[in-house]
């Protein structure tokens, strides 16, 4: 080995010919959980090698995981788990987790009466309006709908904006009052 600025001996006659010597650079595969958390442990190897994308998956309330994305918006190359990524030259490339929201309800409980509503779905916490049907009960007038069938949670009148939860079924109960 001859390192930069050491001596060499020429020789008598003809070439001799000294090779560069090359030791690959260190690179870095990072994941981000881009509003997540649970992101798995960056990977380390030599530039231009393979190495397989984690199959750790990340979690992220009222969102289901999709996989990875060179691109945080999903614009990008997809990888999924276990899939094979190619390493940068040099420094750090990074995959991003892909959500998809949940579907998620809101149901109506004519709570005693009928003609409740018809559900509404649609994305975790994205708002929708309060439905405006009027359920009947023979005997009472219906006041409003609430989250708690005793009436102790909060009342939604129709029309309102309501919050769909990040997961499963929100229910709405019909209140009522006693004609007398």
């Amino acid at each position: 080995d001859y390192p930069a600025d050491s001596s060499y001996t020429l020789p008598a006659s003809g070439t001799d010919t000294l090779y560069a010597q090359w030791d690959p650079n260190t690179v870095t595969l990072a994941y981000s959980a881009n509003g997540g958390s649970g992101a798995p442990s960056d990977q380390s190897g030599d530039a231009f090698s393979d190495v397989t994308v984690s199959d750790t998956t990340p979690t992220r309330e009222g969102y289901s995981f999709t996989g990875w994305d060179t691109a945080a918006d999903g614009t990008g190359t997809s990888y999924a788990g276990n899939d094979s990524y190619t390493l940068p030259a040099s420094g750090t490339d990074t995959l991003y987790a892909q959500w998809d929201p949940n579907t998620v309800t809101l149901a109506y409980d004519a709570n005693g009466g009928s003609g409740a509503p018809s559900d509404q779905s649609g994305d975790s916490f994205s708002d929708v309006t309060v439905s405006d049907t009027t359920p009947t009960r023979n005997g009472y007038s219906f006041t409003g709908w609430n989250a708690a069938a005793d009436g102790t949670g909060v009342d939604y009148p129709a029309d309102s904006s309501y919050t769909l939860p990040a997961s499963g079924t929100d229910t709405l109960y019909a209140l009522s009052l006693i004609h007398i």
